[in-house]
């Protein structure tokens, strides 16, 4: 098994230092290698909207930067770990980018989801397990309820969790999450 952890190098607080250390002391009791990519804001281009990752290079970005690794280590990641600090209720502006530039692993067409909204469809049978935490410091609810609201949303296949400096929580909550791959819902 593996696993990979995305964090943004512009957060590297307290908060995150804290959540990192537990994050990595867990899976690495887990036996679970990990894979790390620490994203600064020169480190990604931001998507062109060019649809060249469907049609010019299906499943590969044409922009040559970082994003091409951090998608090989995603898809081959059993884990994939988003410590993501939240600004205003929603990611940060580099992991917002690195999420935005996740779209050569879906395909191009449309479908409807029960609730009526529309998404594409997986590219792959499988992807890893996705696990989104939130972290800052005295976030009001507020802030929490939008992050939990949108992340919710924008994924089926995802597990949110917001760190405000209790690691029993995030340790019980972790403990009940399956590191394994997941089928093909997004």
């Amino acid at each position: 098994m593996q696993a990979f952890i995305i964090s943004d190098q512009e957060y590297q607080n307290e908060e995150f230092t804290r959540l990192h250390d537990l994050v990595s002391h867990y899976l690495s009791e887990k036996g679970m290698p990990v894979e790390e990519t620490r994203i600064a804001k020169d480190d990604l281009a931001f998507c062109k909207g060019c649809f060249g990752c469907w049609v010019k290079k299906p499943g590969e970005c044409v922009i040559n930067d970082a994003m091409a690794q951090i998608n090989q280590n995603f898809i081959k990641s059993d884990l994939t770990v988003y410590l993501c600090p939240v600004v205003f209720g929603q990611f940060s502006a580099n992991i917002k980018n690195a999420l935005d530039r996740w779209i050569p692993n879906i395909l191009p067409f449309f479908e409807i989801r029960p609730d009526g909204s529309t998404m594409h469809p997986a590219r792959y049978s499988v992807y890893p397990r996705q696990l989104m935490i939130g972290y800052g410091k005295n976030l009001s609810p507020e802030d929490t309820g939008l992050f939990l609201d949108i992340t919710a949303k924008h994924r089926r296949n995802v597990d949110v969790l917001i760190y405000q400096g209790n690691d029993f929580e995030i340790t019980r909550a972790l403990a009940q999450i399956e590191p394994k791959k997941v089928g093909d819902l997004l």
